[in-house]
């Protein structure tokens, strides 16, 4: 039944600006040809209400042609005005018949969600003013009639209630939804503005930002912490001779084996070009060397998109008392001196001197 109901209409992805009208829209017609269907047999059976049968069979097949266009046309605006139109007309048009006895006004609180979610907040606030002015003016009448509680107002409430907790569980789950599409799309952002498109490592900004926390959080942990600057030698022949096309698969490739040879805990950015950066946190300079060295060598042993390939690495210890900047410079000092003097080495600069490593 439901399958059935819901095929015929509009579909669309859940990011799509009227998916959630769509779903109301549907949720609220079948709600509502459920609740007309049962309130003229209720009225035209049990309490032989016949004028008021009359209504509901109205509602019921005004709701079944809304359905018939909506699936034809698939025009979602003009079926949120058609639906907010036909609840707001029939729960007012009930209300007055009864002239705002048996608690009959408790359905002109279903309007205020209807017109708000389907037609926006200044044509829902138009609807509802109506529709509690003419509240206002029903229950102003009633001041001086006896009010005799009934059955009828028993079922009033008791239908109210029950389409009340419908409409609030269906605002619920739209806002959970957009909740966690917001979510998942603010993590993709997020995502997109740390990421190296090609590489998919870290980019410089989020390097920066990873090296200053840990040059921050090292002054209260006391611990060894070094950076590398690894630069892949004579990039630009690659380029040129093989063209761009091949370059990135050199540094899309290269990127995957820095990331199998470098500890988990690494932090691996690409810098800008052909060059790479890495925080080796809780690493002893020693340590270090011996990380650099060994990237070095598998680089040179293996070569990559068939290109042979060697690289330079600059090596700095990071101090508590560093800048990103101060740390960076001296890191690009070695790797400096490492391609100076005939690449495909590693060099370590401290604060005074450079010294080469292999």
């Amino acid at each position: 039944m439901l399958d059935f109901w819901y095929k015929g209409l509009p579909q669309y992805p859940k990011d799509h600006k009227d998916f959630w009208r769509t779903r109301l829209i549907a949720h609220s017609l079948l709600t509502a040809t459920c609740y007309f269907l049962i309130l003229t047999l209720l009225n035209l059976f049990y309490f032989d209400s016949y004028d008021i049968a009359a209504i509901d069979a109205f509602g019921l097949l005004i709701t079944l042609a809304i359905y018939l266009w909506f699936s034809k046309t698939a025009n979602v605006h003009a079926a949120a005005w058609a639906v907010t139109i036909m609840v707001a007309s029939l729960i007012m048009t009930f209300v007055v018949s009864v002239g705002g006895l048996a608690h009959s006004l408790f359905w002109a609180t279903l309007i205020p969600p209807f017109a708000f979610f389907l037609v926006g907040r200044n044509w829902g606030s138009i609807f509802s003013g109506i529709a509690f002015c003419i509240c206002a003016y029903l229950t102003y009448k009633q001041q001086q009639l006896t009010v005799t509680v009934g059955l009828g107002s028993l079922f009033n409430i008791i239908e109210v209630s029950i389409a009340h907790i419908l409409i609030f569980r269906f605002y619920e789950k739209t806002r959970f939804s957009a909740y966690d599409h917001l979510t998942m799309r603010n993590i993709e952002i997020q995502h997109l503005a740390e990421t190296d498109k090609l590489t998919g490592l870290f980019n410089r900004q989020k390097f920066d930002y990873e090296l200053s926390q840990l040059i921050t959080n090292s002054k209260k942990t006391k611990t060894t912490n070094c950076l590398l600057i690894c630069d892949i030698d004579h990039f630009k022949k690659i380029n040129d001779t093989h063209g761009h096309i091949v370059g990135d698969r050199v540094l899309s490739e290269f990127a995957n084996i820095v990331k199998s040879k470098m500890p988990g805990h690494s932090v691996i950015a690409r810098w800008g070009g052909e060059e790479f950066s890495i925080i080796l946190p809780n690493t002893s300079l020693i340590e270090a060397i011996a990380q650099a060295n060994q990237l070095k060598e598998c680089i040179y042993a293996v070569p990559i998109a068939n290109i042979p390939l060697t690289i330079s690495i600059g090596l700095a210890l990071i101090d508590p008392n560093d800048s990103v900047l101060s740390v960076l410079e001296r890191a690009d000092s070695a790797l400096y001196k490492a391609k100076n003097n005939g690449r495909n080495s590693v060099y370590f600069r401290d604060i005074e001197l450079t010294i080469a490593t292999s």
